[in-house]
C-alpha cells in the first residue's frame, strides 16, 4: 500500500525528487495560482505547492501518509499560512457536498489507487461551477517517449512508490469535468488541466 511506502520515504522524499524541481516548480507555481476562495489540495505531501497559493484563499489540504503531512504542516508554520491539514485518501475525502470552489491535485493522479473513485469525490466536495486543477504525469502523444522514458521510470516507481506514470489521466478528467484549458509540457508526459464542475 502507497502509504507505508511514502511513510518509510518521507525524510528523503525531497532529495529524490530535487533533479525535477527545476522543471516542475514552476509548473506547480502555475496551477496553484489559479485557486480561488475555499481550497482543496489533494495529496498536498511534503507541501511543495504551499508557498505558490495566493494570500486571500481558505486553504484545505489532505494527504494519505501522516509522516508527509507532517513535513507539509512545519512547511505551512514556516511560511506563516493557515493550512486546515487532514490524513485522508483521495477515494474518501472527509467533507460535505458542494463545499470547495477550487479542488488541486499535482502530481497524484499516478499513485491513487482507484482514480475513478477518486476523481467522483473531487466532483462531489466541489461547488457547481467550481474548478478542478490537475497537474499530473500522463501518457504522451508519443510512443517513443512512453517506451523510452515513460516505462523504464514506471518500472523504477512502480515498486518504490506505487507510481505509474503511464496512466490517462487527462482521458479521466474529460469523463467527470468540462476541460477549459489543457497545456501539454514535454511532450505531454505532464499535463496542466483546468476543468470547470458543471456536468451532471
Amino acid at each position: 500500500m502507497y502509504r507505508g511506502k511514502y511513510n518509510r520515504i518521507a525524510g528523503f522524499y525531497e532529495l529524490l525528487e530535487r533533479p525535477l524541481d527545476r522543471f516542475f516548480n514552476p509548473l506547480r507555481g502555475r496551477a496553484v495560482s489559479l485557486a480561488r476562495g475555499r481550497t482543496l489540495e489533494i495529496g498536498v505531501g511534503t507541501g511543495k505547492t504551499l508557498r505558490y497559493y495566493p494570500p486571500d484563499i481558505e486553504l484545505y489540504a489532505v494527504d494519505g501518509s501522516e509522516k508527509m503531512l507532517e513535513i507539509a504542516k512545519k512547511r505551512a508554520k514556516e511560511l506563516g499560512i493557515d493550512v486546515k491539514f487532514r490524513v485522508a485518501e483521495a477515494e474518501s475525502l472527509p467533507f460535505p457536498n458542494d463545499y470547495f470552489d477550487t479542488v488541486i491535485s499535482s502530481f497524484v493522479f499516478c499513485t491513487v489507487p482507484n482514480p475513478k473513485r477518486a476523481m467522483g469525490e473531487i466532483k462531489r466536495v466541489l461547488k457547481p461551477g467550481g474548478r478542478a486543477i490537475f497537474l499530473e504525469h500522463t501518457r504522451s502523444k508519443s510512443r517513443l517517449v512512453d517506451y523510452l522514458f515513460l516505462l523504464p521510470m514506471k518500472l523504477i516507481l512502480k515498486p518504490l512508490l506505487d507510481d505509474d506514470p503511464l496512466r490517462e489521466t487527462h482521458e479521466l478528467v474529460r469523463e467527470y469535468f468540462e476541460v477549459e484549458k489543457e497545456e501539454r509540457h514535454y511532450s505531454g508526459v505532464v499535463r496542466l488541466i483546468v476543468a470547470k464542475n458543471d456536468k451532471d
